[in-house]
């Protein structure tokens, strides 16, 4: 088509003739390509980058809001945000007793939370808390203006720290990435939750001085009390450390916490919170704490805690449950009552018993620590050195192979050796009470100091039990028809073995009087010559005098203290069973005991009653796990009554555990046995009663410690050094009238009549008109 034929196009052709559309359209095309090409190269190539450029900026600004979406909660978070909340261990009335956690931290309802804790809150963080949606427009525009004029005032609202505070992934660092997702959270809170619910979650979340977690871990530890009982001055101290937790920690800082204490009171007075008269008085009190530290070490020091955390934790990650966040429950069968006056006795004999120990082993006038027990074992001190760790890194340290040469070095550090010596000879002690009717566990001391020594010794340690397996030998015998006045010669007898040598256990001295002597004495006065010539009656072998002939007499006791809930498994049936070489725990010896104060019928131990989660909803219960009658009624009776003597005596003797009541006057109806090792290293007592059997032992930490027995006065008997524990708590907890304590006596078997000596009664009977009744 020419330029001359330009002109309207003919729409009935261009429909109709192929050729004539080709045509115009091919027209259109050169004179669209001519336009273009008519355009200015430069504008061109501007408007090509500029495409590019926003491009870019359309991507850059997409990955961004990808990213900062990335950071924010998700909608399940946002509806179940989680909290690592302090799981409690609570005694059976209601006391805490210990705790485990990561972030010590207990949850509390809005409700119980102190009035004067949210006011303080209100004034000092966010006093628009109320009016706003999450943001504090006026304060947030206002932030250029501050930094303008050289002052930094942050503008975050209680709804932003608490996006912080519930949101770890958020970050604390400072950007403005972090503050885009604390604002987007902000306000998805606000969206999701009532001010009342976004209080309570801030005040449960944020971090208080002194690795405390939530109002209510704060307020105890600071102040000894509930967030609901915190005063004016006590919220103001804490929301004022808020600020920053270390500069404003009242315990260490107390000036500096008082001068941001009256900060945050004058800010109560500016919103109303406090009239002019009140601030002024409030401003000039001071800062009194009742300071009572968490744990270092993520749980409090206690033994009986950990005991709890073993038997738990099987359960739990079966479960699912996080015994360190999810703010358990687990309530036990510890009488809290008890358990203070167990501790107390402890303590108290433990600090007197290790000046004793120190004393018997120096000489009077001597400038050394203990020197006679260096001077009687002197392998000991270096095999105490050579378990530490300056003795182990000596051999790199001085560059040399020799020992000699590393002993020489430190030997020459005379602090160091003495710190050794006195490290390794501290004195241990431990106890437990048991209610014998049920197996609840009503006291536990594992030791005294958790901090240094986490090592359990009422069922972690095992020692050699002494004489109090003596009582397990006599029931072995009474079951086999022996009787308490049956007599048996007080003076040691010897056993041949195959080999040639020769067994003869015997007591150190041979006590005055007949030579004769019943079962009933024997037992009160430990003897263990009478109870070694048992040995050949209970195998069914009387007047023997070889050892191989013992063994059935070793099995029938081994399968006795089995029966009664000691782990007998790796302990050999040996005759020497029956003078307490067997290894056991104080958990397991006081347990069997509750055997024969419970009639015969044994029950295992038990600690735990039931878990709890957050709520209160019991998530498992725990019951007592019931054994049939392993003894018989007569037979567990038989043996109280033996142990009795014990502690009242005789006719004619003195028992082992004579001082319980007189020293410590216990008059009560009580049955007990003391018992101490051969070189005694371990010192033991259990006391027996209708409501509460009680075990005590104490030793050393290290075996190879023990005590003087070159004194005839030494303490290193189970009567001076275990009894003496259980003494003074029987008196703490009988004079405590709001402790768990009762007065019953043991009651016979019905229609039981104790065994009396036919000799004894043939004499009597002329001149006892009522003998036969047994009056105790």
């Amino acid at each position: 088509m020419s330029d001359e034929q330009k002109g309207p196009i003919d729409q009935q052709r261009y429909f109709s003739d192929p050729e004539y559309r080709k045509q115009v359209l091919a027209e259109r095309k050169a004179k669209k390509q001519k336009s273009s090409n008519g355009m200015p190269p430069l504008f061109k190539k501007a408007l090509t980058w500029a495409g590019g450029i926003a491009g870019v900026i359309l991507l850059v600004i997409g990955g961004y809001v990808v990213y900062l979406i990335s950071g924010l909660p998700s909608a399940d978070e946002f509806e179940n945000p989680e909290t690592a909340i302090a799981s409690e261990v609570k005694s059976r009335d209601g006391v805490t007793l210990d705790k485990y956690f990561v972030e010590n931290r207990n949850w509390v309802r809005y409700e119980d939370i102190s009035p004067h804790v949210i006011d303080a809150l209100i004034a000092t963080e966010d006093h628009r808390f109320y009016n706003h949606w999450g943001i504090d427009t006026y304060a947030t525009l206002a932030i250029p203006w501050h930094l303008i004029n050289g002052r930094w005032q942050g503008a975050s609202t209680i709804s932003q720290q608490l996006a912080r505070n519930l949101y770890k992934k958020i970050g604390q660092e400072f950007s403005v990435t972090r503050k885009f997702r604390e604002m987007i959270t902000a306000i998805q809170l606000e969206r999701r939750y009532t001010k009342r619910e976004i209080t309570e979650m801030y005040l449960n979340t944020v971090e208080f001085p002194n690795s405390t977690f939530g109002i209510e871990a704060a307020a105890q530890t600071h102040f000894g009390k509930p967030a609901k009982e915190l005063n004016i001055t006590e919220a103001a101290t804490m929301i004022g450390a808020l600020q920053a937790i270390y500069a404003f920690n009242p315990r260490i800082f107390p000036e500096r916490s008082k001068s941001r204490r009256d900060i945050v009171l004058s800010q109560m007075n500016k919103r109303n919170f406090l009239t002019d008269s009140e601030y002024q008085v409030l401003a000039s009190e001071p800062i009194e704490l009742d300071y009572h530290p968490p744990s270092k070490a993520g749980r409090q020091s206690r033994y009986f805690g950990e005991y709890v955390r073993q038997q738990v934790t099987p359960w739990l990650e079966e479960n699912g449950y996080d015994l360190y966040k999810d703010g358990l429950v687990v309530y036990t069968t510890i009488d809290s009552r008890l358990q203070q006056h167990a501790e107390r006795a402890v303590k108290t004999k433990l600090d007197s018993l290790q000046t004793i120990f120190e004393k018997e082993w120096t000489t009077p006038g001597s400038d050394e620590y203990m020197d006679k027990l260096w001077e009687e074992f002197p392998l000991f001190l270096r095999s105490f050195i050579r378990e530490t760790d300056r003795y182990k890194n000596g051999f790199a340290k001085y560059d040399t192979k020799v020992e000699k040469v590393v002993f020489d070095s430190l030997f020459a550090d005379t602090a160091y050796i003495d710190s050794v010596k006195r490290t390794r000879t501290r004195l241990q002690a431990s106890f437990v009470a048991i209610e014998p009717t049920n197996g609840n566990i009503l006291a536990w001391v594992g030791g005294t100091d958790y901090g240094n020594v986490q090592f359990d010794h009422v069922y972690q340690s095992k020692r050699q039990a002494g004489s109090t397996f003596k009582p397990f030998v006599y029931a072995v015998a009474i079951d086999n028809g022996y009787k308490p006045y049956h007599k048996f010669s007080k003076f040691p007898v010897t056993f041949r073995a195959r080999d040639g040598s020769t067994w003869t256990p015997k007591d150190e001295t041979v006590a005055e009087g007949p030579v004769e002597v019943p079962l009933r004495e024997a037992l009160a006065r430990s003897m263990n010559n009478v109870t070694v010539r048992l040995l050949p009656e209970i195998a069914g072998a009387p007047g023997t005098n070889k050892l191989w002939e013992l063994d059935p007499a070793a099995r029938k006791i081994k399968d006795m203290a089995s029966k009664l809930g000691i782990d007998m498994s790796n302990t050999p049936a040996y005759p020497s069973i029956a003078l307490g070489t067997a290894n056991v725990s104080l958990l397991e010896l006081t347990s069997a005991y509750t055997t024969f104060a419970n009639a015969g019928v044994h029950i295992e131990p038990i600690a735990i009653t039931r878990i709890e989660d957050k709520e209160g909803n019991i998530l498992k219960e725990f019951h007592p796990e019931l054994t049939a009658e392993v003894i018989s009624p007569e037979t567990a009776y038989i043996i109280t009554d033996m142990l009795r003597g014990v502690i009242r005596g005789g006719e004619d003797f003195y028992g082992t555990g004579v001082r319980l009541r007189n020293v410590y006057g216990v008059r009560q109806d009580v049955a007990g046995k003391t018992g101490t090792t051969n070189e005694a290293a371990d010192n033991w007592f259990v006391a027996m009663m209708p409501h509460v059997v009680m075990g005590a032992w104490v030793g050393g930490e290290d075996r190879r410690i023990r005590f003087n027995q070159d004194l005839s006065y030494s303490i290193g008997q189970g009567a001076r050094t275990a009894l003496p524990i259980v003494g003074e708590f029987i008196n703490y907890a009988s004079a405590d009238e709001q402790a768990y304590w009762k007065y019953d006596a043991f009651e016979p078997p019905p229609g039981f009549v104790m065994p009396e000596d036919p000799e004894k009664t043939r004499n009597e009977l002329i001149k006892d008109e009522n003998k036969g009744r047994i009056g105790w």
